[in-house]
């Protein structure tokens, strides 16, 4: 699967988050690491308008990366406070731009998740639809019915994001999402969940998140050291990155 022009699922894949806070610096940053895809965290922008969105497009377009298009709203852990009407149409105009490769819509955004997932396919960019629990792990069955829900509605990629309090309940976890045959992302956060942003992709996952300065989730591990880790445990990633030093 390819996201914009990145080839999903051959070597791990790193997204780092931007918002509007040094995002020129960031950039350049990402681009001396390698990094592969920028997540525009739209909903994090300060004075957040159309324009100011559409600028954060722009430059991220400016340097080449392709971008997951992403307004969260407060009641899944994001900053976007307005209705989801105003939401979907902020969505609907900025799917239209040309950096922007997939669109992260909510498994529970039931008010506009048909039309903004209709709407993302229509203009040819991917979806993933997301599921974040801040505060435990759920039982394998659920996972699997949340897995079945993202699959039946449209998604063409599952991302999970469970909250973990033990080793065993992130092993337990991970295997879990190695069982489901359809293209996904998953993380475990907190503490003891920092290992699955390393070792998801070992079990199935396609994208680890990352960020510089401060973290947009808890338990993301800061970006130059993530590339260094993956670097080590994933020969064929530091081997590829090599290719463009």
């Amino acid at each position: 699967m390819l996201l914009g022009t990145v080839e999903l699922g051959s070597i791990p894949r790193v997204v780092l988050a931007v918002s509007g806070e040094d995002v020129k610096d960031n950039l350049f940053r990402a681009r001396e690491l390698k990094i592969d895809i920028v997540e525009a965290r739209v909903d994090l922008i300060r004075s957040l308008n159309l324009e100011s969105a559409v600028s954060l497009l722009d430059m991220i377009g400016d340097f080449g990366f392709p971008a997951i298009l992403t307004v969260r709203p407060v009641w899944e852990g994001g900053k976007f406070e307005g209705d989801e009407e105003g939401r979907l149409s902020l969505i609907a105009e900025l799917v239209k731009h040309p950096c922007v490769a997939a669109v992260d819509i909510e498994l529970r955004a039931g008010k506009i998740r048909k039309r903004a997932i209709s709407l993302s396919k229509l203009l040819g960019k991917k979806v993933i639809v997301s599921y974040h629990d801040f505060k435990a792990t759920p039982d394998d069955e659920e996972i699997v019915r949340i897995s079945e829900e993202m699959r039946s509605i449209g998604a063409d990629i599952m991302k999970f994001a469970f909250t973990a309090s033990s080793n065993r309940e992130v092993s337990r976890a991970m295997c879990s999402f190695s069982s489901i045959d359809f293209p996904k992302v998953f993380m475990l956060m907190g503490e003891a969940g920092k290992i699955s942003r390393v070792a998801g992709f070992t079990f199935g996952s396609l994208l680890t998140y990352t960020f510089f300065g401060e973290p947009v989730a808890p338990g993301q591990i800061e970006a130059e050291r993530l590339v260094k880790l993956l670097s080590s445990f994933y020969p064929t990633y530091g081997r590829e990155k090599l290719k463009f030093v």
